[in-house]
């Protein structure tokens, strides 16, 4: 697959931009989609053709099988829309990893291609669980028969609410790598990707993850879910859970 290039101080580097990376969703969001339980927001991206996007759901699970399925790079491809492989580098620590996935896209393009780093944080206070995402795209060399995204940062965030209900969003920035890009290609990876990997979450069955256990990640109780809803109430945030 390649040659693995030193991880060394882009490992540092890529630390210091997830810390920050945060800042490139704050504001400005266009709602596109409500409906089946899902919202898609989209906004213009100052760095790439491709809007950035925020899509958000709600599921009955527990933190834990959520972080589970997130964890499982090898079933990415079953759930995760157009993701035709993904192959585990190595497992930095218990919550960081580095893995390459590829992006199936249809003839004539390049199926797009990326290294991608990602690290589990938890709040101790709300106990939101987040996975942020930057891409490596120089850590291996690049493919003649793939498109090398030019970046791609990402963050999953799981919040708890009331009666064992968990808040899922999905918000990426990403630019394919090529100097033009066709409305579909646009298309397909700020609307089709997204809402439909969100409607494969919903549908995912969970039932191999029900044991599952990390040391970083602290399931809710009732009164960290108040603690979290009052928070919300000093800063509301853009999506509400649908109601049933």
């Amino acid at each position: 697959m390649g040659i693995f290039r030193s991880w060394g101080l882009r490992y540092v580097i890529a630390v210091f931009f997830m810390a920050v990376s945060s800042s490139a969703f704050a504001s400005e969001w266009k709602l596109e989609l409500d409906e089946n339980h899902i919202k898609h927001y989209t906004k213009q991206s100052a760095a790439s053709p491709v809007k950035s996007f925020r899509t958000v759901t709600v599921v009955k699970a527990s933190l834990s099988e959520l972080v589970a399925l997130l964890n499982d790079s090898s079933q990415f491809p079953k759930w995760m829309h157009k993701t035709a492989e993904v192959e585990k580098i190595r497992d930095i620590s218990e919550t960081e990893s580095l893995v390459y996935q590829v992006t199936d896209a249809p003839w004539p393009e390049k199926d797009q291609d990326n290294v991608l780093y990602s690290k589990w944080t938890q709040d101790s206070k709300t106990l939101i669980v987040t996975k942020k995402i930057l891409s490596e795209p120089q850590h291996i060399n690049e493919f003649k028969s793939r498109q090398r995204q030019q970046f791609f940062n990402a963050e999953w965030q799981l919040k708890p609410l009331a009666d064992g209900q968990v808040e899922v969003s999905y918000t990426a920035e990403m630019h394919p790598g090529s100097k033009e890009v066709s409305s579909w290609m646009v298309s397909l990876l700020a609307y089709e990707m997204p809402i439909k990997t969100m409607q494969n979450l919903r549908n995912v069955s969970l039932s191999s993850y029900t044991q599952m256990q990390f040391a970083f990640v602290t399931e809710p109780t009732a009164a960290v879910v108040a603690v979290s809803a009052a928070i919300d109430a000093e800063s509301p945030a853009v999506v509400t859970p649908p109601k049933k």
